[in-house]
């Protein structure tokens, strides 16, 4: 029996109630000091938080601007066919960037218990071992979808001319994921050691400004077929100001606040 939509949608209730329920375990056993308890509101505390987590918040913008502004280039450069060809990419998208958000929030208690210990070695070593760690496995992913990219279409019920479309098409979107994935690692770091205006600065750019300003006049000048590259284009151009603002930043070595 297929639910189809109906379906899904309930798969994903399931799927988000379990994850909520394995969670409240921790609190029901009383496992560890962490307690939900009353608590008085603090103002100050409270804009400490937003502001901390605004960087992040505003780097989840990035997805849908990009999709927004590649779907109106897609359509009037090649129609129906580029729309699927993105959809199919954007699934791929969607699984790599967690890969990159997963690594950045991995290391971020890292790099803060670093920082909070005022350890420069230590916040050195965490910020390397985080660069390598999501350049090895945006890399692997990227070898994937280049050496792989009929079957990874097939997955998605691609066949025919959109098969060939999106085969021909994927590695130009892709490869702009390794750098992709120093950046999101690199706004981590800003962030996890109160350089929150620098995260904010470097996540505005990337995911508001300079996507949409790249994905929308370069094809206008070099023609159509670059919209495949822009993707990787932004993130090499985010990447220079974001180390340009960590070596200003560090230029009197790190500051502990």
């Amino acid at each position: 029996m297929q639910m189809g939509v109906m379906g899904a949608a309930v798969a994903t209730g399931i799927s988000q109630t379990a994850g909520l329920l394995i969670i409240l375990l921790h609190y029901v056993l009383k496992k560890g000091d962490l307690r939900i308890r009353k608590y008085k509101p603090q103002g100050k505390l409270f804009r400490k938080i937003v502001f901390r987590g605004l960087p992040e918040a505003i780097a989840q913008f990035s997805t849908p601007v990009t999709t927004l502004c590649m779907n109106r280039v897609l359509m009037t450069a090649f129609g129906d066919i580029g729309i699927n060809a993105f959809a199919i990419i954007s699934y791929l998208s969607s699984f790599t960037m967690s890969v990159f958000f997963g690594a950045s929030e991995g290391m971020q208690p890292l790099f803060g218990q670093a920082y909070g210990a005022k350890k420069d070695d230590d916040l050195k070593h965490y910020y390397r071992a985080g660069q390598l760690i999501s350049i090895i496995g945006s890399t692997l992913c990227v070898a994937v979808y280049v050496l792989f990219p009929h079957l990874l279409c097939q997955l998605f019920g691609a066949s025919g001319e959109t098969l060939e479309f999106t085969s021909v098409h994927m590695w130009e979107y892709c490869w702009g994921f390794i750098v992709g994935s120093i950046n999101t690692m690199m706004s981590a770091y800003f962030y996890s050691t109160k350089r929150s205006g620098q995260a904010i600065a470097l996540n505005i750019v990337r995911s508001l400004v300079m996507n949409s300003l790249i994905i929308t006049f370069l094809p206008m000048i070099f023609g159509s077929t670059v919209v495949w590259h822009t993707f990787g284009i932004y993130e090499v151009i985010v990447l220079i100001g974001a180390i340009c603002l960590k070596r200003v930043s560090e230029r009197k070595g790190i500051i502990y606040r």
